[in-house]
């Protein structure tokens, strides 16, 4: 007494055979310098001009950046 629903394939969940196509690994090194460079260089100038808040997270997003350079 299975119905159509109960007798078909369920597909299988997670991620595909290959890995992600892209993410954190698919950024090349120089790509994560930059980027921390840029935001190190932001936050400087912000907390040179009094904005302590939006510069001391630039600096935590400047780290976030360049833990990604360790290898």
């Amino acid at each position: 007494m299975a119905g159509p629903e109960r007798t078909r394939r369920r597909r299988p969940s997670g991620p595909p055979v290959g890995g992600w196509g892209f993410g954190a690994a698919g950024i090349p090194g120089g790509a994560w310098a930059g980027l921390s460079a840029i935001l190190m260089v932001v936050a400087i100038v912000l907390l040179a001009t009094d904005y302590t808040g939006y510069g001391a997270l630039l600096v935590v997003l400047a780290f976030a950046a360049a833990v990604n350079l360790v290898p």
